[in-house]
């Protein structure tokens, strides 16, 4: 029964989901395009895209870098929605 017990708030923190960063908020019709931020993406961060979305006022993506090794790493990455600057990166 302690067992029980000991997981419960675990099973609570587990379930709170992450914040995305805070994005600066532009009106939509000032957002990069989304084909021209992957482009950006693409060749002048050098990421691999798995995955992109919007995630309130960010573009993200789910994708991979390569690392000095050169071996690939899984990033998440949030990217302002006018600029296409990076506010965020997280290696996984």
């Amino acid at each position: 029964m302690k067992a029980l017990f000991a997981l419960i708030p675990c099973a609570l923190f587990a379930s709170v989901a992450v914040a995305s960063p805070d994005c600066p908020k532009y009106p939509q019709e000032e957002w990069m395009n989304v084909l021209d931020l992957q482009k950006k993406i693409v060749n002048e961060y050098g990421f691999i895209i798995k995955q992109f979305k919007i995630d309130d006022e960010c573009y993200e993506i789910y994708g991979w870098e390569r690392g000095g090794d050169g071996k690939l790493r899984k990033i998440e990455v949030y990217f302002d929605a006018k600029t296409g600057a990076i506010v965020e990166k997280e290696l996984d």
